[in-house]
């Protein structure tokens, strides 16, 4: 079953690659986000998708509160599906782009991710790495 998808964002799946990309069209409260997550994790679960391309430059920072909800909620099932590398595109703001890297050092102390997340400044780099072999 097709999930809801929220206003606030766009999604397209590209079923010859697997690849399920994301974009975020504004910034969002918890709620909202926490909504938002739920429902690309129930894509990436019902479509076998492998890559992720998270066009995140319209989203404020990430609170602490739902850092940790991720790390709780949001990781642990998609290291079980068949998600193999996730590509975050974000803004050159050296403070978001810090706190996610945290909050991804702290899922790597828990789960083998190396390789798995990287964060990027344009979409086009984003690609290419998601499409490397």
């Amino acid at each position: 079953m097709a999930p809801n998808i929220p206003n606030y964002l766009v999604v397209d799946v590209i079923h010859e690659e697997n690849l399920l990309r994301t974009a975020w069209l504004r910034s969002v409260n918890s709620q909202e986000y926490r909504e938002g997550l739920n429902v690309i994790r129930q894509l990436i679960r019902e479509q076998h998708i492998r890559l992720w391309l998270s066009d995140s430059r319209q989203l404020a920072h990430v609170t602490f509160e739902d850092q940790r909800w991720i790390l709780k909620e949001i990781i642990p099932l998609l290291v079980e599906s068949s998600l193999r590398r996730v590509a975050r595109v974000v803004n050159p703001d050296v403070f978001s782009y810090i706190s996610f890297e945290n909050m991804m050092s702290k899922a790597q102390e828990s789960y083998s991710l190396e390789g798995y997340m990287e964060q990027f400044t344009s979409e086009e780099t984003a690609l290419g790495w998601l499409r490397m072999d």
